[in-house]
């Protein structure tokens, strides 16, 4: 009958929360929309100095929740059960987990070394994974059912561009991930998501691309909605991935890009080689001399 039908909620599906990477950037304001949306959160960050401050300032601006700094490496498996075991005692047992942190920088794939591409694939895979099997492991001990974890991709899972091997190949794993461990925690009524951001104003993009107003430029024009994104663009789907309202969604990686996954994104090596001084590859990279 059309008076039983329930009306939509966007309650989150649990009152605690951890989010990595969130000192700054899309992290912290992911970590800020939850808290609005009535959840404490745990601010884990490999930059302790900088989760303390994000945490303090977050819990000044949101009146009746509350922040708490965790200084660790998501690529470190012990790390992340400490995490785990600081987000339980002092907030609660999380039901929302959102894998954000990340790093990464412009190199050719013939300039990239084995550090590099190990160190990119830990924060960025790995870190997901730690943090997945984590909360997944946490549910099972206490037999909990219902959460709900969201991961940060990028729209490079699915558009390559020069310079951004590594990334891209981290990006792709982290979408496949997500429907792979959809599949297995949906018994424990986990639903894993992901979202994959076009070009972001963070704090950090900003004062680079003040100086150089043509790399902007270049994504908005391959950009349908004609803007960069900002963070709250990126952490309003976050919260609703985290909410009731998406209770019947998983596995799916979201493009939140302004429509750019329908155009492709401009040569990101063309653009910015030259105003961060990186030359062209040669041999003398990596051939090293007698």
């Amino acid at each position: 009958m059309e008076g039983t039908r329930p009306i939509a909620t966007f309650a989150l599906v649990g009152s605690s929360a951890i989010v990595t990477g969130a000192a700054r950037g899309i992290g912290y304001e992911i970590a800020r929309q939850l808290m609005a949306a009535g959840s404490d959160v745990l601010v884990y960050d490999i930059d302790g100095p900088g989760a303390e401050a994000a945490a303090t300032t977050l819990t000044q601006e949101v009146p009746g929740r509350r922040a708490l700094a965790f200084e660790g490496d998501v690529a470190d498996e012990q790390a992340m059960r400490n995490a785990f075991d600081v987000a339980t005692a002092a907030l609660g047992l999380p039901k929302i987990l959102v894998n954000n942190a990340g790093i990464n920088d412009l190199r050719p794939l013939v300039r990239l070394s084995v550090d590099e591409w190990r160190r990119l694939f830990d924060v960025i895979a790995m870190g997901t994974f730690l943090g997945t099997r984590e909360m997944a492991r946490r549910f099972m001990e206490h037999d909990v059912r219902g959460g709900a974890i969201v991961s940060t991709s990028s729209l490079n899972f699915v558009i390559p561009t020069v310079g951004y091997a590594h990334y891209c190949s981290a990006k792709a794993a982290v979408s496949q991930f997500t429907k792979a461990a959809a599949l297995e925690l949906a018994p424990l009524g986990i639903r894993v998501n992901a979202i994959a951001p076009g070009l972001t104003m963070t704090p950090l993009a900003g004062s680079f691309f003040a100086e150089r107003p043509e790399i902007p430029a270049a994504f908005v024009e391959r950009t349908p909605l004609n803007r960069v994104g900002e963070t709250s663009d990126i952490a309003k789907v976050a919260v609703f991935l985290a909410s009731e309202a998406a209770g019947w969604i998983t596995g799916i990686t979201v493009h939140v890009d302004g429509g750019a996954h329908l155009v492709g994104l401009p040569d990101s090596w063309a653009l910015m080689a030259g105003p961060l001084g990186l030359p062209e590859p040669t041999p003398s990279d990596w051939l090293s001399t007698p």
